[in-house]
């Protein structure tokens, strides 16, 4: 952007005020409506199908959706436990506002115990290094969290490190942007940091932050990190796996808190660091991630909703977490593995008239975790889990919006707990 000379003394008031931060996003804000078009950021490509238009034509409204239906099975000394369940059933909402906003809104109606809203959010774009997005989004940690969406992943559920270490969707505002020609991407968010139970009681907030780097066609590596602001409230550590079977039941992680509440309430994170590194080349993919979560011993706040009596002060044990997890693709029909799954070549897709093979993809992923307790109250034994997976996974792209999952997965445990096997399987159909 250039300037005249007599607009020198206003430039200078200009970085004054900016030097404050009460005024640096509102400057942002204003920044979006006053660069010149050739400024800003390319509208997205449009997903969906469009209901409503501008007259100009510059602004829409879009709709897609997203249908997951699940089969489990776990064998137990009984026989076999079976279920079938609708995973996701998202409607997706996303709008562009002229050239420099975007809205998305993603509802949930498959299951009753997830949030009806998955993102909410609105973005401005002033360029493609500055963008500002706030309302309820992904909180920027991790390659499988941040840039994988659930349509999109390789397997039927995600990893451990996903399920015992990575944030999920917070409320706040990010900046986030590309550089050098799209090879750097980079975010900067500050987020509620609401416990488990995604409450904000205005204790404390927490910083979080990535920088991704591409060196070579396909292939990216990343560094992430989240910080804790002020007094957040207490967690129940995430002791369960994906498909919801609990591992950490043993006594040993009992606690009665003199409050009266019992289970176990863990100090909020300090921090969490994380890196990855992904490739995707021809029909193959290969992701490595790893993540640690890192909670001080610490005195703390039990709610009244926690305790059903009064909030008062409790001892809460500290905890410090970590997971890896390595996984690879590969297509047996030949098509290229993008980040968005794969497109066969020879679709089956009848109503088109066409009776191809589809795609055809088998995947393998190990992963590692490790919770370790600190200052439980009262304790004697062990306070520390360890577990691992191996999970095989076939997949059938019929077409681009039908999707047929195949997984079987074995997760070991070192607190004497025997191995759980579960074969899972999903039918999915998306339209975005």
């Amino acid at each position: 952007m250039k300037f005249h000379k007599d607009n020198h003394a206003d430039v200078v008031r200009g970085m004054n005020e900016l030097r404050r931060p009460g005024p640096l996003f509102l400057s942002v804000f204003v920044a979006v409506l006053l660069l010149p078009p050739g400024a800003r950021a390319d509208t997205p490509a449009p997903g969906g199908v469009t209901v409503l238009q501008g007259r100009d034509g510059r602004s829409a409204l879009r709709v897609g959706m997203n249908l997951q239906s699940d089969l489990r099975l776990h064998p137990t000394d009984d026989g076999l436990d079976s279920t079938f369940l609708v995973r996701r059933a998202r409607l997706n909402l996303t709008g562009t506002l002229a050239s420099f906003a975007d809205v998305r809104l993603i509802a949930d109606v498959g299951q009753s115990n997830t949030p009806l809203f998955q993102d909410a959010w609105m973005e401005l774009r002033a360029a493609p290094w500055l963008r500002l997005r706030a309302g309820r989004l992904k909180v920027p940690f991790g390659y499988e969290w941040l840039e994988t969406s659930s349509v999109f992943l390789d397997f039927v559920e995600q990893s451990l490190l996903y399920t015992l270490v990575l944030p999920r969707y917070d409320q706040g505002l990010a900046l986030h942007g590309e550089l050098a020609n799209q090879r750097v991407e980079y975010w900067l968010g500050l987020f509620n940091e609401a416990s488990s139970k995604a409450r904000d009681e205005d204790r404390g907030k927490m910083l979080a932050g990535r920088l991704s780097v591409s060196p070579l066609e396909g292939v990216s590596v990343a560094v992430s990190a989240t910080h804790a602001v002020g007094d957040n409230l207490p967690e129940e550590p995430r002791g369960k796996l994906a498909t919801g079977y609990a591992f950490l039941t043993a006594p040993q992680y009992s606690v009665t808190y003199a409050t009266g509440a019992s289970g176990l309430y863990v100090a909020p994170a300090d921090w969490r660091l994380g890196a990855d590194a992904v490739s995707f080349q021809g029909p193959t993919s290969l992701k490595v991630e790893y993540a640690r979560f890192h909670s001080s011993t610490r005195e703390g706040w039990l709610q009244a909703s926690d305790v059903g009596n009064d909030a008062r002060r409790v001892h809460l044990p500290g905890l410090r977490s970590q997971a890896v997890y390595a996984s690879g693709t590969w297509v047996l029909t030949g098509e290229k593995k993008h980040e968005r799954g794969v497109e066969p070549s020879s679709p089956f897709d009848p109503g088109d008239g066409r009776y191809g093979a589809g795609a055809w993809e088998v995947g393998l992923r190990y992963g590692f975790a490790q919770l370790k307790f600190d200052g439980l109250p009262g304790h004697d034994g062990p306070s520390e889990e360890r577990i691992q997976e191996l999970t095989a996974g076939l997949n059938w792209y019929l077409n681009t919006s039908t999707r047929w999952m195949f997984n079987a997965s074995r997760y070991r445990f070192s607190q004497g707990q025997p191995s759980f096997d579960e074969f899972l399987m999903r039918i999915q159909w998306s339209f975005f």
